[in-house]
C-alpha cells in the first residue's frame, strides 16, 4: 500500500513548493470549496486530512474556520507516510502524524473524526488494497461522520486538438502506473470499495441511512473539468498546476527504468531499452521545462470528488429519524 517507495515524487523543496500550488487550483477548479457543500460544517469538531503532504488543505481550511465561529474550537490532524513535509511550526489546533496506511490507525484515533480527507491516494495504492484502505479509514471517522475523497485518473487528461506530446505523457504515466501494479482508472474501484463494506445492525436496531447493513452511503459523486470551466483562476493557473503536476510523475519514470536498468543480472539489450526510455523521458522533461509549450498549455483534466457518510445504528423504538438528520433536540 502507500509507502516510502510508492510512486510519488520525492519530497523535496521544490515539490514541496508545487503540492501548494496544487492546493489552490484544485480549489478553484471545486468552486472555492475545500468542503463539499453536502457536508454541513456546523457539526465539524475533529478533521483528519490523509496524505496531507505539505498541510495546505489543513491549512487553508483552519484559516477559512477561523474567519468564522465555527473554527476556534476545531482540531485538524494530518497523516502522512513521510514527515517531511509538515510544517515546522504548528498552529494551536493542528498535529501532524506518520502513518503508513498499510496499517491500521492506532486506538486512539479510532471514531474520532467528523470529516475524514482524502486526495491523491491513487499513485501509491493498488485496486485490491482499496477495501483494507476504506475500513482503515472507516474506523476513524464517527458514526454519522463524513468522508470526501478527490483523485485524478491517469487516463483523464487529454488535449484538444490532440498532440504526440500529451500523447507520450499520458503512455509513459499509464505505463509506469502498470507496471507498478497500480491502475489508470482508480475512481470506479474507489467507488465500488466504499459501496462494498458492511456493518452489524443487531435485532432491535436500525440503520436509518440506507435500512441496509451498508457501512458507508455515497452523498455525492461528481466530476469536475477544466475544459470550458467558467472559473478564471482555473484558466490562469492550468498550465503552471500541469507543469508542477507531470515533470515530477515524469522524473519518477526515468528514476524507475534508470535503477532497474542497473540491475546487474538484466539482459544487456533490456538495459539498453530502459537507458533509451530514459533519454526519451528527459527530452520530455526538458521540452516542458523551457516554458509555455502550445502542446503543453492545453492540456485538461477532470477531477473526481467523491463524499461518503459512514452509518449509525439506532433502537428502532428510538428517535433514529430525527437522530439521523442531526435534527434531535440538543443535537448539532
Amino acid at each position: 500500500m502507500v509507502d516510502k517507495d510508492a510512486y510519488v515524487p520525492e519530497r523535496n523543496p521544490e515539490e514541496v513548493e508545487g503540492l501548494s500550488a496544487q492546493s489552490f487550483f484544485l480549489r478553484a477548479l471545486c468552486n472555492g470549496h475545500l468542503i463539499h457543500p453536502s457536508v454541513p460544517r456546523h457539526g465539524l469538531q475533529a478533521i483528519a486530512d490523509i496524505g496531507t503532504g505539505t498541510d495546505a488543505w489543513i491549512e487553508e481550511l483552519q484559516l477559512e474556520f477561523m474567519a468564522t465561529h465555527l473554527g476556534h474550537n476545531v482540531q485538524f490532524t494530518g497523516f502522512d507516510v513521510s514527515g517531511t513535509p509538515f510544517p515546522r511550526q504548528q498552529r494551536p489546533g493542528q498535529t501532524f502524524v506518520v502513518h503508513d496506511l498499510a496499517q491500521p490507525f492506532p486506538d486512539e484515533y479510532h471514531e474520532k473524526f467528523d470529516l475524514v480527507h482524502l486526495r491523491f491516494l491513487s499513485y501509491g495504492v493498488e485496486p485490491h488494497q482499496l477495501e483494507d484502505l476504506v475500513d482503515f479509514v472507516s474506523e476513524i471517522l464517527r458514526p454519522g461522520g463524513y468522508l470526501q475523497w478527490q483523485e485524478v485518473d491517469a487516463i483523464d487528461a487529454w488535449t484538444i486538438p490532440e498532440t504526440s506530446t500529451a500523447k507520450q505523457i499520458i503512455y509513459w504515466l499509464v505505463k509506469e502506473r502498470l507496471a507498478r501494479g497500480l491502475s489508470p482508472n482508480i475512481t470506479t474501484p474507489i467507488v465500488k470499495a466504499l459501496q462494498s463494506r458492511e456493518i452489524l445492525v443487531e435485532d432491535g436496531k436500525i440503520n436509518p441511512m440506507c435500512w441496509t447493513n451498508d457501512l458507508l452511503r455515497i452523498y455525492h459523486l461528481e466530476t469536475l473539468s477544466t475544459y470550458n470551466h467558467p472559473s478564471a483562476e482555473v484558466k490562469s493557473m492550468k498550465y503552471e498546476w500541469t507543469i508542477n503536476v507531470l515533470i515530477p510523475l515524469l522524473q519518477v519514470c526515468a528514476t524507475s527504468r534508470s535503477t532497474k536498468a542497473k540491475e546487474p543480472r538484466l539482459p544487456w539489450h533490456l538495459a539498453e531499452g530502459l537507458h533509451q526510455e530514459v533519454a526519451e523521458i528527459n527530452q520530455l522533461v526538458e521540452k516542458m521545462k523551457k516554458g509555455q509549450d502550445p502542446e503543453i498549455s492545453e492540456f485538461e483534466v477532470l477531477v473526481t470528488r467523491i463524499v461518503a457518510r459512514k452509518a449509525k445504528i439506532f433502537p428502532k423504538d428510538g428517535p433514529w429519524l430525527s437522530g439521523w438528520h442531526g435534527t434531535e433536540a440538543g443535537q448539532e
